[in-house]
C-alpha cells in the first residue's frame, strides 16, 4: 500500500480514510451543545426586525460572525426581513417596491445611475450588523448608516440577502472587510468593501460576480490550501427540487466557475425522511462548508417535505416541514459525504423552544477558539410553510469541544492507521480518557512495533485531553523510521482527533 502523506495539521476520525483496521470501537456522532436562549432575537422596537403581531418576526443569519482580533470584538451581519408591502422607507435601497402593479419599477424607474436594472420585487431584505464582547451578548448599535423611515437610530448596512464577510489585515485598511452576497434589487450575487465593516460601498463593483436569479442563501469561504474561494448555494424551489449548487474562483471580484449541481437529495434522503416524519421527499435547503485542515467539515439542511401547500396565503412558503442540520464532508470541498447514519448534528429543539421548527441556517464558518468550536445558526419556532405571523426566527450558538463533532470510543479498543508519511515534528491527540487510559504505539508499515515505541514505552495518557503530547520516554516522531503506522490502544476512552504540529510548537 502506498504511504498516505501527512501534513502538519489535525486528522478527524469522521471515516476511515486513515484507518486500516479497528476492534471493539465504535463510531460516535457528537450533537452540538446549544445556547438555551437565542444570542440574537427580533425586537418589537425595530421594525425591520418585528413590524408587529400580525407580522414577521425574523432574524436570520445567513451570513458570518467574525472575531476582530485588532479591536478584540466579535462581529455579526445577519438579515433582518419585512413582510410584502410593509411600507417602511430606507432611501437609497430602493425599499418599497411592491404592491404597485409593477415590480421592476422604482419610484418610475427600470434601472439605477450605473444602468442596472431593478429585477423582482423587493420585501425589504436588510444586512443588519451586531456586536458582542464575548459572543454570547450582543448589541445591535445605532449606526445611522441610512435612514430608515427618517430616523437615523437603525443597525442597518447594506440590502444583501445574507454576506459572507471577509476580514484581511494585509489589505489596506479602506478595504480591509470584503463581502459578498445575493442583492434582491438585482437578483444577482455581488462584492461589497468596507474600511469596518459597517460603512460599505460598491464603488467599482457595479457588476454582478455570480450569475443567479433565485435568492437562496450563498455561503463562501476561503480555502487557503487551494488558494480559492468556494461557494456553496442553495439552487430550485417550485417545480425543482432545492439542492446544492457550487463555484470556485481565485478572487471574489470575479473569475467564478460556472455553477454546477453538487449535493442533491435521493432515495435514501426520501426513506429517512418518510420514516422519521412521514414526509414526501427530502430537499436539501442550505449549506455551510468549511476547510478544516486535511478535511472539510460542513453543515447540510435538509428540509424533509411533509406537505405541498397548494393555496398558499402571501408570504407563505409553498412546502411545510422541518429542517435539521446533519454533519457531511469532503477531502477537496467539491465532493461530499453524508455522516453514516444523518443523525442530526445540530438538533432542533423541543416544542415551544426557539429552535423546534428548523434550523433554518447556519453561519459560513465556525468560530475555532482555543478548546472550542461555535457555530451561529437560524432557529425557528415553526416549520417550512406555517403563516410567517406565527414564526419567530431568532439566532442561536451551537457549540462542541475542539475537533469535536465524531469521536471513536472503545471500553477496550484498538486502531490501526494506514501507513502514514509523517512529517518531523510532534504529534498530539484530543481524547476523553477520564474514565481509562490511552496509550498509542508506532508500527513499521509490516504491523511491528518500532524498538523504543511501544505502549509501555508511551507515557501513560489519561484525564480529558483537547490536546496532549504523545511522548515515549526522550522519543519523539523526529526519531520514527518512515513510513509507519500508528496504533491507538483505547481503555474506556474517547477518540476525537491527532494532530501533527511542526518541532517546537
Amino acid at each position: 500500500m502506498t504511504p498516505h502523506t501527512l501534513g502538519y495539521g489535525t486528522e478527524l476520525f469522521v471515516d476511515d480514510l486513515l484507518i486500516e483496521t479497528k476492534h471493539g470501537v465504535t463510531r460516535t456522532l457528537h450533537p452540538a451543545a446549544k445556547t438555551s436562549e437565542p444570542v440574537l432575537a427580533p425586537e418589537p422596537d425595530k421594525p425591520w426586525e418585528n413590524d408587529g403581531p400580525e407580522r414577521t418576526k425574523r432574524v436570520n443569519l445567513l451570513g458570518t460572525v467574525l472575531h476582530d482580533r485588532r479591536s478584540n470584538r466579535y462581529q455579526m451581519w445577519y438579515m433582518a426581513r419585512m413582510d410584502p408591502d410593509h411600507g417602511h422607507r430606507i432611501p437609497g435601497l430602493y425599499v418599497p417596491r411592491t404592491g404597485a402593479g409593477d415590480a421592476t419599477r422604482y419610484m418610475g424607474r427600470r434601472a439605477d445611475d450605473d444602468g442596472r436594472h431593478f429585477r423582482g420585487s423587493d420585501i425589504g431584505d436588510l444586512l443588519c450588523y451586531a456586536e458582542s464582547d464575548d459572543g454570547l451578548t450582543w448589541t445591535k448599535p445605532d449606526l445611522g448608516v441610512f435612514d430608515f423611515d427618517e430616523s437615523p437610530n437603525n443597525n442597518i448596512v447594506w440590502d444583501l440577502h445574507g454576506a459572507s464577510v471577509f476580514l484581511d489585515d494585509a489589505r489596506d485598511d479602506r478595504e480591509r472587510y470584503t463581502a459578498i452576497g445575493f442583492c434582491r434589487r438585482y437578483r444577482n450575487i455581488f462584492v461589497i468593501k468596507s474600511p469596518d465593516g459597517i460603512h460599505w460601498s460598491d464603488e467599482g463593483l457595479k457588476q454582478p460576480v455570480i450569475e443567479r436569479s433565485n435568492e437562496g442563501p450563498t455561503n463562501v469561504v476561503y480555502d487557503e490550501r487551494g488558494d480559492r474561494y468556494l461557494s456553496y448555494m442553495l439552487v430550485g424551489g417550485g417545480n425543482e427540487r432545492r439542492h446544492i449548487e457550487y463555484s470556485e474562483s481565485e478572487r471574489l471580484e470575479g473569475g467564478w466557475s460556472e455553477t454546477t449541481p453538487m449535493l442533491e437529495p435521493n432515495p435514501d434522503d426520501d426513506a429517512l425522511g418518510k420514516e422519521r416524519y412521514g414526509a414526501i421527499r427530502a430537499e436539501f435547503h442550505n449549506m455551510s462548508g468549511v476547510p478544516y485542515d486535511g478535511i472539510y467539515v460542513g453543515m447540510l439542511g435538509v428540509l424533509y417535505v411533509t406537505e405541498d401547500i397548494v393555496n398558499t396565503v402571501p408570504g407563505q412558503a409553498a412546502v411545510d416541514g422541518p429542517i435539521d442540520v446533519q454533519l457531511i464532508y469532503s477531502r477537496d470541498g467539491v465532493n461530499w459525504r453524508h455522516f453514516e447514519d444523518r443523525t442530526p448534528i445540530l438538533p432542533r429543539g423541543k416544542d415551544g423552544d426557539y429552535d423546534s421548527g428548523m434550523i433554518l441556517f447556519t453561519a459560513k464558518e465556525p468560530l475555532v477558539e482555543d478548546d472550542k468550536i461555535h457555530w451561529y445558526y437560524t432557529g425557528s419556532t415553526q416549520t417550512h410553510g406555517k403563516l410567517l405571523k406565527d414564526k419567530v426566527m431568532s439566532i442561536g450558538r451551537a457549540s462542541w469541544r475542539l475537533d469535536g463533532f465524531v469521536s471513536l470510543d472503545a471500553d477496550d479498543g484498538v486502531v490501526e492507521t494506514v501507513p502514514l508519511r509523517l512529517p518531523d515534528g510532534r504529534l498530539e491527540v484530543n481524547v476523553d480518557a477520564s474514565g481509562g487510559s490511552l496509550g498509542v504505539e508506532v508500527l513499521s508499515p509490516d504491523g511491528h512495533v518500532q524498538p523504543g515505541f511501544s505502549a509501555e514505552d508511551c507515557t501513560p495518557i489519561h484525564d480529558d485531553h483537547v490536546r496532549h503530547s504523545v511522548r515515549w520516554g526522550d522519543r519523539g516522531l523526529n526519531r520514527v523510521e518512515q513510513p509507519c503506522r500508528l496504533r491507538f490502544l483505547l481503555k474506556s476512552a474517547k477518540l476525537y482527533s491527532f494532530r501533527i504540529l511542526p518541532p517546537g510548537d
